[in-house]
């Protein structure tokens, strides 16, 4: 190998270095926040969190959230959260909170169809979006 071909080779290395070195790793997550009060068995707390996590996704793909694949290539990190003093109001309050803040969230509501009423809201789902972005309308609430 030539000097030039050397010198051309270094140079390209060193512009993909300084430009990967300029990228900022961007941590994501999705948040579920599950109602307590409700006294949910764990399958059922299980299978709830599992639709909005669906939810979640077919909101984010059909919405184009710049997020999305961020969260899928770095392990899609979903933390549970419990809720239960004023559950039905505060989880109202916080899924407007997450859409006005330009954030993708869900509500589920159950089927009916073992534990819980038909109707009844379950679970709020946030992201996947920037980790900081979702705490600052999490950040109060305890792991489940």
């Amino acid at each position: 190998m030539g000097l030039n071909m050397a010198k051309l080779l270094f140079n390209m290395l060193n512009n993909v270095f300084e430009k990967v070195k300029s990228i900022k790793f961007v941590k994501t997550k999705m948040v579920f926040l599950v109602r307590t009060d409700l006294q949910m068995g764990k399958g059922k707390v299980a299978s709830q969190v599992a639709h909005a996590s669906i939810l979640l996704y077919k909101d984010s793909v059909k919405n184009k959230n710049s997020y999305l694949n961020v969260w899928l290539q770095w392990g899609q990190p979903k933390v549970v959260l419990k809720i239960d003093k004023n559950c039905e109001s505060a989880m109202n309050n916080i899924y407007k909170t997450a859409l006005n803040s330009g954030l993708i969230a869900c509500k589920v509501f159950d089927s009916g169809k073992t534990q819980i009423d038909c109707g009844t809201l379950t679970v709020i789902g946030i992201g996947p979006s920037k980790a900081e972005d979702i705490d600052k309308i999490t950040g109060q609430f305890k792991l489940l």
